[in-house]
């Protein structure tokens, strides 16, 4: 699943809003150990509620952060 593209969207989306990364993990739930595995690559494949949750607190789209976490076949049905 890891892209540089992936790590990219996070990154600019957590910089544009002014979040640091522990920022982002407590305003999305999501522990900054595990969000630092997923941005660095180390969790190979997301769970969708994460990338939910990151989507939302960053304001992205889910569908796009969906396809470029690897689960674009999945979207087409």
């Amino acid at each position: 699943m890891y892209s540089n593209e992936f790590k990219n969207i996070i990154e600019n989306a957590r910089i544009a809003k002014g979040n640091f990364q522990r920022k982002l993990a407590k305003l999305s739930g999501i522990s900054i150990n595990t969000l630092n595995d997923i941005i660095n690559g180390k969790i190979k494949k997301v769970d969708v509620d994460s990338l939910k949750k990151i989507a939302e607190t960053l304001g992205l789209s889910l569908t796009n952060l969906l396809k470029v976490a690897g689960y674009d076949e999945f979207l087409d049905y």
